[in-house]
């Protein structure tokens, strides 16, 4: 390799480093899009769901171990509010913690969760009711907790992995029905860089993939 041929090469390598490093020291705001089936064609399997509560119930850590823990940028704001938007945490090529990824300010993990768990019984033929005032005998009362929700980047000598995983538990009961399910999923895929939009489309496939996930699992 000549000298000039080298040279440029490293100067592009630095300036992507910078400007890679210069995005993930700070705190980014992201928006998802649940992903719709055409639940409006499935014939109804006449059962009633009413979606009473969904927990989030991620423990956010000060410095993991290891990068798929959720964590928060210690130079920005730690409150409840932020937490329950936060989805990810950025790193550099070393793979040295940096900024963090948050929804924006209409969106939170639960209701990204709740709205694709809706999508998914949807698409099974169930009626989801809105109202309290709908419930009888007959409907299905859900609670929802949030075990795993978040995305991370590992990195790697030609391109950087990212991550996003997600789980929850989902338990559905009427009179006489008690029905517990474990929805687990996990999105992987290689990327040059560690851009949000990156973030956002890993994000996007495993919300795909736990609703499909949750559509086989719930009876």
């Amino acid at each position: 390799m000549n000298y000039v041929l080298r040279t440029l090469l490293t100067l592009l390598f630095f300036t992507s480093a910078l400007f890679f490093n210069g995005c993930a020291a700070k705190r980014g705001e992201v928006a998802l899009a649940v992903p719709t089936t055409n639940a409006e064609a499935v014939p109804s399997n006449a059962q009633q769901i009413y979606i009473n509560s969904v927990v989030d119930k991620r423990v956010f850590e000060v410095k993991p171990s290891e990068p798929n823990i959720p964590s928060l940028d210690p130079s920005e704001p730690q409150t409840d509010t932020i937490k329950a938007r936060a989805v990810a945490r950025k790193r550099n090529g070393y793979g040295m913690a940096m900024g963090d990824i948050v929804l924006n300010a209409n969106q939170t993990v639960n209701s990204v969760i709740k709205d694709s768990l809706k999508e998914a019984l949807k698409s099974k033929g169930y009626q989801v009711i809105e109202n309290k005032d709908q419930i009888t005998p007959q409907t299905y009362i859900a609670d929802v907790k949030i075990v795993k929700f978040w995305s991370w980047m590992n990195p790697g000598a030609f391109a950087i992995t990212l991550s996003c995983e997600i789980e929850t538990n989902v338990n559905m009961k009427k009179e006489g029905d008690p029905q517990a399910y474990n929805i687990h999923v996990k999105a992987a895929d290689s990327y040059q860089m560690g851009t949000e939009s990156n973030y956002i489309e890993i994000m996007q496939i495993a919300l795909q993939k736990y609703i499909a996930e949750a559509k086989t699992e719930i009876k």
